[in-house]
């Protein structure tokens, strides 16, 4: 037989080998401890096949080494008391130098798992760095224990961590329910209605009027950005200065206001090193959740959900030319086998943080990766859903669009897929779609056109409608802009978007929440950008920069300037946004909130705007209103017919509150006011207008109590 090592004595009779400071401790009971509690890794009760070693890792004393696979380490003489059910973070203090090490945190004795975590390389045996998992701990004392799955890195130790405690009430956690977004917990249907955050986390500098310069021309693109700084300046003041911009641009203000214009969703795009250290694969930056963390607080403090949106991939995945991902160039995410499994590594990490995270409502996994084709997408896509969803069982996965379509992805049902939904960004009127129309009145009625279905119930955005029906999975128009060529008819326009987009069952979020330039807005909205949001012409213009001869100390103060200049708000979107049918006021007809076989049209009855129509026999449609007191009221209807003998009908669940007969007027905008009286319950209720005889277009109606 071959003789014992002395490593292989040590494995097999460790107590002997570790001495009687080791021996104590393991028969020792320690009294339990309450969270924050760290556990040192050497102060098992049990183990399996490990070894002891002095630690040069802050604070001295010993790390437990020499793991492999099947090892185990229980610490029952070292019990943790809950005094709370809910999530915690479990850090470990770990140091590889190569990675590939996997543990589950368990109960001692194995029963429940927690869940699993892949280590990282640190870049040697005691080079040491923190990673963690979140998990959810029942109230009571628990006695924890380490199962490794694979080995090959050390353990200094342990610490379990309480999730801050928030001084809000969390989000209710959303679910998938056929193709609604609903609440996990009653199943009622959520209409999920936001904006993006572009240009903050992952930059797009046409966003700030491309007034960022360099030696060679304009800025284009992060990367170009982040190297002429840190040739400049270093790395190390590189990462300081961005810094700066992600601390200035996006501010509590931006959120404030966000709210206050109606938004309960916010995507967040992000790049991939604003998480892995871009100088040593496979690692968080020291900083990786600073921001997104903040952000997920902020919006949820405000009764926001937020959507996770992998804009940038490591070596990008967007078409040639594309500077969206980070960088002009090639999309070499699909060729390069060590940039797509760092893309995995990183949802892995991604899915690990925030499982548990009732407000992180999507994980989005890939932003327009149109630099493949759309069956490897769909591949590669159900592929991520695989390694996210292993760490996270609850959270919506976000299938990408292809610039072709989704068909590639079959039915996710079929595949027995849960939580799932799929994405598009719909843009009518911008890059060959429907681009032709007319600034202003052309632009509208395109964009009126594409929200509503022709006769038959197919078209434009109908017949996206019946695909998802038909899937059964919800969806997400991640990106859409309904009001830059609009001029006076876009914040009406945008509001329209997100009644039909929800009365469809999609969630939705506008591109882009805010845009700057060098000249800023004083407020008109006839002519307005990109943003709900830009700087103030009043005290908010913007002066150029040329990062390649600009001072460290004036690039940052050209990035701090974000967070105190003055903003103005498209007043259109934000009245249009909180805008509501009442009783005393007119009603816009076209602003239903839910119809049968009715479109919109720009008008040119007094006032502008947009009236309904294509009334043909039994269509209708609804509108929630509150009724103040029960009784008798005026109600006047706004109508236009080029034919006699149309009825028009106010109705409430099927039954007539009262009948106009809609006479000729002269032509299609030919406008008359129509009266009648019709008396009405007190209370919250939807009343319809029902097209009995059809041929006649409508304004707007009121009612006044008598």
């Amino acid at each position: 037989m071959k003789p014992l090592t002395t490593g292989a004595f040590a494995r097999r009779c460790p107590v002997l080998v570790l001495g009687l400071s080791a021996l104590l401790f393991s028969f020792t009971s320690h009294a339990q401890v309450n969270p924050p509690a760290t556990i040192q890794a050497e102060a098992y009760s049990h183990m399996n096949g490990i070894q002891l070693e002095n630690t040069s890792d802050t604070g001295g004393g010993q790390n437990v080494g020499w793991i492999d696979a099947n090892d185990w380490l229980s610490y029952s003489n070292s019990p943790v008391n809950i005094a709370t059910a809910g999530a915690y973070d479990i850090e470990y203090r770990i140091a590889s130098p190569s990675g590939g090490g996997n543990i589950t945190f368990e109960e001692a004795g194995g029963s429940p798992a927690y869940g699993s975590i892949n280590l990282p390389a640190t870049g040697g045996w005691q080079t040491w760095q923190t990673v963690s998992q979140r998990i959810n701990l029942t109230a009571g004392v628990h006695r924890f224990g380490i199962k490794v799955n694979a080995g090959g890195f050390n353990l200094n130790w342990f610490r379990v961590v309480p999730v801050q405690t928030q001084s809000w009430t969390p989000l209710p956690r959303v679910k998938q329910n056929g193709h609604l977004w609903v609440n996990a917990a009653t199943n009622q249907r959520v209409d999920l209605r936001g904006t993006n955050l572009g240009n903050w986390l992952i930059q797009e500098f046409w966003m700030m009027g491309g007034i960022i310069s360099h030696s060679g021309g304009a800025v284009n693109d992060q990367c170009t950005l982040e190297s002429v700084m840190a040739q400049r300046f270093g790395n190390a003041e590189k990462e300081r200065l961005m810094k700066v911009f992600r601390s200035n641009y996006i501010t509590a203000r931006d959120f404030d206001m966000m709210k206050a214009m109606g938004m309960n969703v916010v995507r967040i795009p992000f790049l991939y090193s604003l998480i892995e250290d871009e100088y040593n694969p496979y690692n968080l930056r020291s900083d990786a959740w600073q921001y997104l963390d903040w952000a997920i607080n902020e919006a949820e403090k405000r009764g926001m959900y937020t959507i996770l949106d992998l804009h940038g991939t490591v070596g990008g995945q967007a078409a040639n030319g594309e500077q969206h991902d980070g960088c002009v160039g090639p999309a070499q995410l699909w060729t390069n086998a060590s940039y797509w499994d760092r893309t995995k590594w990183l949802w892995d990490m991604i899915a690990q943080k925030y499982r548990g995270r009732s407000a992180v409502v999507a994980y989005d996994l890939l932003n327009e990766p149109w630099g493949t084709d759309a069956t490897t997408l769909a591949n590669r896509s159900y592929e991520l859903f695989n390694v996210v969803r292993a760490k996270d069982p609850d959270t919506i996965i976000l299938l990408p669009g292809h610039n072709s379509g989704i068909d590639a992805y079959g039915n996710p049902n079929s595949r027995g897929l849960t939580n799932v939904s799929t994405w598009m960004h719909f843009y009518p009127g911008l890059w060959g779609w429907n681009d032709t129309a007319s600034y202003g009145a052309g632009q509208a009625n395109m964009y009126a056109n594409w929200l509503h279905c022709n006769a038959n119930g197919t078209g434009e955005s109908c017949d996206w409608r019946n695909k998802i029906y038909g899937l059964q999975t919800p969806f997400l128009v991640g990106e859409f802009q309904p009001w830059t060529l609009l001029g006076s008819y876009g914040g009406q326009m945008t509001r329209k978007a997100y009644d039909i987009y929800n009365s469809y069952g999609w969630a939705a979020t506008n591109w882009a929440w805010k845009t700057t330039s060098a000249t800023g807005s004083n407020g008109d909205t006839s002519g307005w950008n990109w943003g709900m949001v830009t700087n103030s012409s009043n005290g908010g213009g913007m002066g150029g920069l040329n990062v390649s001869n600009a001072s460290a100390t004036q690039i940052e103060n050209w990035f701090k300037q974000f967070s105190t200049q003055p903003l103005v708000r498209n007043e259109s979107i934000a009245t249009w946004m909180n805008w509501k049918p009442e009783v005393g006021k007119r009603i816009e007809a076209e602003m239903f909130k839910d119809h049968n076989g009715i479109r919109m049209e720009t008008t040119s009855d007094t006032g502008g705007g947009f009236n309904a129509g294509s009334t043909d026999d039994n269509d209708w449609m609804s509108y929630p209103i509150n009724v103040p007191a029960t009784g008798n009221y005026t109600l006047q209807v706004r109508v236009a017919s080029p034919y006699s003998g149309g009825i028009l009908v106010l109705s409430r669940n099927g039954a007539d509150l009262g009948t106009i007969t809609v006479p000729n007027t002269g032509g299609w905008q030919n406008w008359q006011t129509l009266s009648t009286t019709v008396y009405l319950n007190a209370g919250q209720q939807d009343l319809s207008i029902f097209v009995r005889k059809g041929g006649w277009n409508i304004n707007w109606f009121q009612l006044n109590p008598l």
